[in-house]
């Protein structure tokens, strides 16, 4: 495994995903098939990153063993999904600045991770449909993928006609 480019991956799917909301005006403006708008989608974000892993175990399986069915999952954009109810935004009014700085602390805290945790070991709080527990290494990569799903929706958002 190697982390350097992991942690490359993560700090730029963060600056691609921020700079795609930085590319829209209104980031509460709601879309023309009446999704989540730019903010909403922005706390989506926020939710699905600043989760704790939780409890792990000592990983059974090679460590990187969903990786390729969670990446093609992710960025295979003719399927949609419905969010976790945990990872349902607010609806609110929502400030570019103080998105930015909550992912921005979000990003951080996975360098961190990154940096300084076993990414081999299997998370056994959260049991997911298809994959069922993930290593921190898998988690990663469902990260890594989600915001460049979520950074392609926001890039090719199409607002409401004034």
């Amino acid at each position: 495994m190697d982390k350097e480019l992991l942690k490359q991956k993560i700090e730029t799917v963060f600056a691609n995903f921020k700079s795609a909301i930085y590319q829209h005006t209104d980031i509460n403006g709601k879309r023309a098939d009446g999704g989540w708008s730019v903010g909403e989608i922005a706390d989506h974000i926020i939710k699905g990153t600043g989760a704790q892993f939780g409890q792990t175990k000592k990983t059974e399986r090679p460590y990187d063993q969903n990786a390729d069915s969670i990446k093609n999952l992710f960025l295979n954009f003719q399927l949609k999904f419905p969010a976790a109810p945990i990872l349902q935004p607010e609806a609110k009014e929502y400030s570019a600045s103080e998105l930015f700085i909550v992912l921005e602390g979000n990003k951080d805290n996975l360098i961190s991770m990154i940096e300084q945790e076993d990414l081999t070991e299997t998370c056994i709080d959260i049991t997911l449909p298809v994959w069922g527990t993930l290593t921190k290494y898998e988690w990663l990569v469902l990260i890594e993928n989600h915001i460049i799903r979520h950074t392609k929706q926001v890039t090719d958002f199409d607002t409401v006609a004034a």
